[in-house]
């Protein structure tokens, strides 16, 4: 499984309030400001590439700072994934970077009030990542919670160029939301890849889930599961993560709309009594317990993307990233 730190930018954006007075009759009275909203896009031509550019050179310094530092320029489900990247390279001495970017195409909606959001798609500069980088975009979600807060990045994915959507602005700079149709179909198809997921069965009028990043998952499971392993009762609960709101971030268009999800797993893996476990450098790192007992149980998370034109949808995912550990029961007898 590959592991890639690589995380984009975002655009600035603000909301503004006016007061209206209103009189009442022919004789001047005290009135009640009523407050008018002043909408404006989310993001303003060019803020998305300036952010960027700011957001890839912060990031990657903010890596070799700490969990602290990215906490100001991450959040969601975007900071955990990063966190237990950052742990898993100190305990493998990896060395985690961000990118830079040659094209950003941005756009958000009209906004009266936060948060803000808007979604950006860029195209990662391949001479940094050497002649033979895939032929892929990063997507990301980035939002504003309030005036006195920053840009940050919510979700970001790398998938296939062939799987950016073309989102089309109006007049004023902004891009609709998507239709009811495409967030129907969205939260459809997320509810299927978690059930791939946990049975390793597509179900049935899905996607073709192996096909488009699902399948490093199961290939997972399995492996702990075979028999040479020796442990038992090795299974996978999935279900798509709602906690993270992403499904109120979808963006029209032009034949459909698009908008992220992830999906969380909890892996559990039953130890035989007779066992001492090399737990290996990934969970080792991301352990939240002293490592003792017969139960491992490990979080992860797979963030996808989903578009829609007419009645296709396709799904795309980089992959799954672990996120946390833990051990729970009695430990194992003599080493094996």
């Amino acid at each position: 499984m590959s592991r890639r730190a690589r995380i984009l930018p975002l655009a600035a954006g603000s909301a503004a309030l006016g007061l209206v007075l209103s009189g009442c009759g022919d004789i001047p009275q005290p009135t009640r400001p009523e407050l008018t909203p002043y909408e404006r896009p989310a993001v303003g031509q060019g803020e998305a590439a300036e952010f960027l550019t700011t957001y890839a050179q912060e990031l990657d310094a903010a890596l070799g700072d700490g969990p602290e530092a990215v906490e100001q320029l991450q959040t969601g489900p975007l900071l955990e994934r990063t966190k237990a990247e950052m742990l898993i390279a100190e305990k493998t001495d990896q060395t985690l970077g961000a990118v830079g970017y040659t094209d950003v195409v941005a756009g958000g909606p009209m906004a009266d009030s936060y948060p803000l959001w808007f979604m950006a798609f860029a195209t990662p500069d391949k001479a940094a990542e050497g002649e033979d980088a895939e032929d892929e975009v990063q997507a990301m979600l980035v939002r504003r919670d309030s005036a006195a807060e920053e840009w940050k990045v919510v979700e970001s994915v790398f998938v296939p160029a062939a799987s950016q959507p073309t989102i089309l602005a109006d007049e004023t700079g902004s891009v609709a939301t998507a239709p009811e149709a495409h967030t129907e179909a969205a939260d459809r198809v997320a509810a299927q890849a978690a059930e791939y997921m946990q049975s390793g069965k597509v179900p049935d009028g899905a996607p073709a889930f192996p096909d488009a990043g699902f399948q490093d998952f199961r290939d997972y499971i399995d492996e702990l599961g075979a028999e040479d392993t020796g442990f038992s009762d090795v299974g996978a609960e999935c279900a798509v993560d709602t906690e993270a709101g992403l499904s109120d971030y979808a963006l029209a268009t032009e034949g459909g709309g698009v908008s992220f999800a992830e999906i969380r797993c909890t892996i559990t893996v039953n130890v035989p009594e007779s066992y001492f476990v090399d737990l290996g450098d990934d969970i080792d790192a991301v352990m939240t317990t002293d490592g003792d007992g017969s139960t491992i149980t490990i979080t992860a998370g797979q963030p996808m993307l989903a578009t829609t034109e007419g009645d296709e949808v396709t799904v795309s995912s980089p992959g799954w990233f672990m996120l946390e550990s833990a051990t729970s029961g009695e430990s194992g007898g003599s080493e094996d």
